[in-house]
């Protein structure tokens, strides 16, 4: 297994960091020289992305202070233009001292080599930590819903060299998302205009939990029709909920 210190130096071409502490290194070397400093950044660099994506649980290992901070930073780079999704705070949760490192103050970028490994490799780490959960669960929400399974994408999702990879970004959006949260939190997501039927496996695996009459006022999945109409197609797709959880 790759080393993360040498993997940072043969990056950075810096030496001896191992005489370092974590802190140092984290602080002189990767967020400098990886992120890439503020003056001159427009946004934050693959080379650290690609690191989070890498070693997301040797960053863990090391501080569980530091961990989040440089998640957290990582996830604001995937919402500042690589993945749309409802809006979080920015610089906080950060600390002040890392403000430089958010990507508040960056420009809109599209989804590079970077982000995609991080979501594909690392992100699962992020849904571990108090200070980052809540942002990449909105990031995961929000990959599922310009995304589905079979690869189409919304019209407003420029996912631009990634628009091939599209059903994987969502499957692994999907299985993170229902591994980490409750059905409390998906539940409002899974129900939104338009987004239901991607979710009936879930839905049905957890139809107890579901009030009907607030998941068709969610839904809006029973268009205006007479009383019989309508009910006949509510019980049609309830039903179909239902059975999707056997298959």
């Amino acid at each position: 297994m790759e080393n993360i210190i040498f993997y940072i130096e043969n990056v950075t071409r810096e030496k001896n960091l191992s005489s370092k502490s974590w802190q140092e290194i984290v602080d002189d070397v990767i967020l400098p020289k990886m992120a890439g400093p503020k003056a001159t950044r427009w946004c934050i660099n693959d080379m650290y992305m690609n690191l989070l994506a890498k070693f997301a649980r040797d960053i863990s290992a090391k501080d569980l202070t530091l961990a989040p901070v440089l998640f957290e930073i990582g996830l604001q780079r995937l919402s500042c233009g690589a993945v749309l999704h409802d809006p979080t705070p920015w610089p906080k949760p950060l600390p002040e001292k890392y403000w430089d490192y958010s990507s508040k103050w960056d420009e809109n970028h599209v989804m590079t080599d970077g982000c995609y490994n991080f979501i594909m490799e690392g992100f699962e780490q992020c849904l571990k930590f108090d200070m980052t959960r809540y942002h990449a669960l909105k990031i995961l929400f929000g990959i599922m819903q310009y995304t589905d399974g079979k690869g189409n994408i919304d019209a407003n999702f420029m996912l631009g060299d990634f628009k091939n990879n599209a059903a994987q970004l969502y499957r692994r959006a999907e299985k993170l998302a229902e591994q980490y949260a409750s059905f409390e939190e998906i539940y409002p997501y899974y129900t939104r205009v338009g987004q239901w039927e991607k979710h009936m496996a879930y839905l049905g695996k957890n139809k107890d939990k579901i009030n009907w009459k607030d998941f068709f006022e969610r839904t809006q999945a029973v268009a205006k029709k007479n009383f019989i109409s309508a009910k006949l197609l509510k019980n049609s797709i309830r039903k179909k909920i239902e059975n999707a959880a056997s298959m």
